[in-house]
């Protein structure tokens, strides 16, 4: 047995050493979550002792934290507009600059009754799901390809949503004859295959499948508007998340697709990051 004012200094030093800028946080979410002692708890009662399947259990965490296992994959979920979304190795991690998407779209679908909605590459399924949540009248369908992110699609529509239409498919290959879409949102993998190996090394353990935008990142954002405009309603939004440095080419990827009224929005860290546009309504 340990008390936890002699292990967790040592802890902490440990994932300070593998660059844990937010050790102290970490640790603390750990601790919680595996031996149900709370950052209160420690605090209060730093005496109190820890069973040596406590000491075990972090020990085997923290070594895997160490080799760069994001620690969202370690607690097998993470918060996305308020909201615990199950994760695990196979699917990209909830990320708060994608709230901004969803945060635009539902002001975009508020005089809208029961809309109609895509979230294409859905992954956890974030963001179509926290959609759903928002709005209980629209009708949402998830579209994702990878198997592995399914199983947590899955587990968080039932969690969220267990209303909304679950599709595994390649979104580039056809709509699944969905059809009458007041929006169709996406978060799609962005960035250049040349980048995939620079990429912080928590990054690099998730899919690169849902990172992979291919050779200048553009992929998804060429082939998704001609092919998914006709399944819009005249007048209806496609809004996508982009890399900070990728506005100016996804704007003329949509006006080349005949979208009107594009307009880019920014993150809270003052990033370009979501663009939105709208099919002609003529």
């Amino acid at each position: 047995m340990s008390r936890i004012k002699d292990v967790y200094p040592i802890w902490l030093e440990r994932l300070r050493r593998a660059g844990m800028d937010a050790a102290d946080f970490e640790l603390d979410l750990l601790l919680e979550a595996f031996c149900f002692i709370s950052k209160k708890d420690r605090l209060l009662y730093p005496g109190r002792e820890l069973s040596a399947e406590q000491i075990e259990r972090l020990e085997r965490l923290l070594s895997r934290r160490e080799e760069g296992e994001p620690l969202q994959y370690l607690l097998g979920w993470w918060e996305f507009y308020g909201r615990r979304f199950r994760v695990g190795s196979g699917v990209l991690i909830p990320r708060q600059d994608t709230e901004r998407l969803v945060e635009l779209a539902l002001r975009e679908l508020e005089d809208i009754p029961s809309p109609q909605v895509a979230d294409l590459c859905a992954g956890s399924g974030c963001i179509g799901l926290t959609v759903a949540c928002e709005r209980p009248d629209a009708q949402v369908f998830l579209l994702e390809v990878s198997s592995q992110a399914v199983v947590y699609c899955k587990k968080n529509r039932e969690i969220w949503a267990p209303h909304c239409t679950l599709f595994q498919t390649d979104v580039l290959k056809g709509t699944q004859g969905l059809a009458g879409l007041d929006a169709v949102l996406s978060n799609p993998p962005y960035i250049p295959s040349a980048d995939l190996s620079s990429l912080q090394r928590e990054v690099r353990h998730e899919p690169s499948m849902a990172l992979d935008g291919t050779a200048d990142g553009l992929c998804f954002y060429r082939e998704i508007p001609p092919l998914w405009r006709d399944a819009l309603k005249p007048g209806g939004l496609l809004a996508f998340e982009i890399g900070y440095d990728q506005a100016q080419s996804v704007c003329a990827l949509l006006k080349e697709a005949c979208f009107e009224g594009i307009r880019v929005e920014k993150d809270y860290g003052g990033n370009d990051r979501v663009v939105l546009a709208h099919k002609s309504s003529q």
